[in-house]
């Protein structure tokens, strides 16, 4: 399966670049955790699952 990056960097080993489906789960888990204050949690989870969709195309 093709593995791909989220904060990759030309010069720095491919062992310290940031997976990217880690990264997005990582982006909405913190998402939720600022938007359950106010009862949205659950659109914030989503929009930081998707919140770099297109990038690099």
């Amino acid at each position: 399966m093709k593995e791909f990056y989220a904060h990759s960097l030309d010069g720095i080993p491919i062992d310290e670049w940031h997976l990217l489906d880690e990264h997005l789960k990582n982006t909405a888990e913190l998402a939720k955790s600022f938007a359950d204050v106010f009862g949205s949690g659950e659109w914030a989870y989503l929009a930081g699952l998707w919140h770099d969709i297109g990038k690099g195309f």
